[in-house]
């Protein structure tokens, strides 16, 4: 007798005959749409990852998971393909197949002739190859929509695409609507945090108050989820009573905390403060002083957002300056950087610009432990944007909106140079569209770069101060946000030549108003 299924090997199951129902009768179909709830997409990741391992794999459809980005049609195309050999040659005894033959492949149409002959010649492996498109980066969207409607217009085959959206989030709805005879939409309503429940109520422990916590956690982060915060408030109190019978105190804290979640989900802000106060409280008497700092950090950023969310900004300007304490004190510079920014913005909204500005600089002085390269993928970037903004807000707006010129202008500059390549392009052809491209996204982003330059060069001192600081902090070419990237990623040593006034002195130029960098 097979034992009985956990909660995930349900779920899966339950996908599994989702696809097979599914992909009946789709002999017409071109392109799949799975759709779930956000909390359900890493478990449908899970069973398309199971998919592709000979031990794991349930379906008659080879399943495949590319997450090639999209730059260009022609680019994603030939990306697609080329991935796709890789993958083959790298499987263990594989068959031979002649894949060099279709490579390179730089259209839908070239593509799916690949794909076709691979699914032709094992066809008794599979009934369908499936591409389960999950681009890691999307340089236009509207360029991507324009493949998937190649895709969508040749003629059906043996190899099919797969794309991925959710119920909050059904991005993929309009390409299913324009083809509903050619894209065929899945929707499951699975969910991590009910097979997170399930399992924890499942489970057994030989320590009569671990399971029963175990059971109640379960149960609020559900109810956290799905429920009211008057839910999540009773549910959690039963296990921080648990907690608290057995001296668990950062048991308590998380539970705290958790409940907090639940009232300031639920708009009682003074009630979510009173629970992130306590958990402050009770993270004292935590014995390790990294989960001890981990906790009353988090609590103390959660107290904040509470006060931020009621519009209590100098409160909230409070609670963010003691997290970046907490944080500080961990130490964890990231967490401190966001502290001491989320302060200085409270009090500028609160119409205390000075003391906004004495935040801020603490914000940059907590990031120097970090090492430089990392701190883009920080909130430093934000505390340098927040003070171009204070200083002159029409001219931030307008150095953010030359990046908007920047994407529309490269979005029109690719789609002219994809309407001159025929349906099945040869490589000479795309080469030579390809290099215009290049030398036209060059000369583009030039372009924008100096009028960005010329912005800068226009402001005042203490416009200009911020400017120079964060070349200082970040990287010589920083020019505001958002970012505008080189279009090929050339290194800024090859495009990067600052103005005059960049390389100047900082110290020769004196503080303008009350700017204390």
């Amino acid at each position: 007798m097979n034992a009985a299924k956990n909660p995930t090997e349900k779920v899966m199951s339950e996908l599994e005959l989702s696809w097979l129902d599914a992909s009946e009768q789709a002999e017409q179909i071109r392109l799949f749409i799975w759709r779930t709830p956000a909390g359900g997409e890493s478990l449908l990741d899970g069973f398309i990852a199971l998919q592709q391992h000979p031990e794991g794999r349930s379906l008659p459809d080879l399943l495949l998971g590319l997450t090639t980005p999209f730059e260009t049609g022609y680019g994603y195309s030939e990306a697609l393909g080329r991935e796709f050999v890789e993958h083959y040659e790298a499987t263990p005894d594989a068959a031979i197949w002649d894949a060099e033959r279709f490579l390179p492949t730089y259209s839908p149409a070239q593509l799916r002739q690949m794909l076709q002959d691979f699914a032709t010649t094992f066809h008794d492996d599979l009934r369908y190859l499936v591409l389960v498109l999950k681009p890691s980066a999307v340089s236009d969207e509207k360029a991507l929509n324009r493949w998937l409607n190649g895709w969508l217009a040749q003629e059906a085959c043996n190899a099919r695409l797969l794309l991925i959206d959710t119920l909050e989030q059904p991005i993929w709805q309009p390409l299913y609507e324009a083809h509903p005879r050619r894209v065929r939409l899945l929707t499951d309503d699975v969910d991590s945090m009910k097979v997170m429940h399930q399992t924890a109520r499942g489970q057994s422990d030989p320590n009569p108050d671990r399971l029963l916590f175990r059971r109640y956690l379960a149960d609020a982060m559900l109810l956290l989820e799905k429920g009211s915060a008057a839910q999540v408030a009773a549910r959690g109190g039963m296990a921080l009573g648990v907690a608290q019978r057995c001296g668990w105190a950062d048991q308590q804290a998380m539970m705290h905390n958790l409940i907090a979640g639940g009232w300031l989900k639920g708009n009682d802000h003074q009630r979510a403060v009173d629970h992130y106060r306590q958990a402050q409280t009770i993270s004292g008497e935590i014995a390790d002083p990294a989960l001890k700092g981990q906790l009353r950090t988090q609590s103390t950023f959660g107290e904040a957002g509470a006060w931020f969310a009621r519009k209590e900004y100098l409160q909230a300007a409070k609670g963010y300056r003691r997290a970046a304490g907490e944080a500080q004190t961990i130490p964890h510079p990231v967490f401190a950087v966001e502290g001491w920014r989320m302060s200085g913005f409270c009090l500028n909204l609160a119409g205390h610009r000075a003391k906004a500005m004495e935040e801020y600089a603490h914000a940059i002085q907590a990031a120097e432990p970090i090492p430089r390269q990392e701190r883009a993928q920080t909130t430093l970037p934000l505390a340098f944007q927040d003070l171009l903004r204070i200083h002159d807000k029409r001219r931030t707006e307008a150095l953010e909106a030359c990046a908007t010129r920047w994407q529309s202008e490269k979005q029109r500059l690719i789609q002219q140079a994809e309407d001159r390549l025929p349906r099945q392009p040869a490589v000479e052809q795309v080469k030579h569209v390809d290099r215009q491209l290049q030398l036209q996204l060059e000369a583009a982003f030039a372009l924008i770069r100096e009028a960005r330059e010329k912005l800068i060069r226009g402001g005042d001192d203490s416009f200009r101060r911020v400017i120079h600081l964060a070349r200082e902090k970040l990287h010589p070419h920083w020019n505001g946000l958002p970012e505008i990237a080189h279009p090929f990623d050339a290194p800024p040593g090859e495009w990067q030549s600052l103005p005059a006034w960049g390389n100047t002195d900082a110290s020769s130029t004196e503080n303008a108003g009350s700017n204390p960098l």
